[in-house]
């Protein structure tokens, strides 16, 4: 299925975003991972590092990959 969109970018597939910004909340785990800083229980890290990627693994399978977009002009 086409459809046909003004937005030349995924605006038009909410869900997409909202993985992104799911995803994006491991970044202050990632920086305590990556940088030897130890300030989090490691249970605590394990267990939100799983829910936030169930999270974005949840909103992903919402998303209906049998779509195309096409971007149009804007007809105003």
């Amino acid at each position: 299925m086409v459809i046909k969109t003004i937005e030349d970018g995924w605006d038009c597939v909410p869900e997409l975003k909202e993985a992104v910004e799911t995803i994006e909340e491991l970044d202050t785990y990632k920086y305590e991972i990556n940088n030897c800083v130890r300030v989090t229980e490691l249970d605590h890290i394990v267990s939100e590092m799983k829910d936030l990627l169930e999270e974005a693994l949840s909103k992903l399978e919402n998303i209906d990959t049998d779509r195309e977009f096409e971007t149009v002009e804007d007809a105003d």
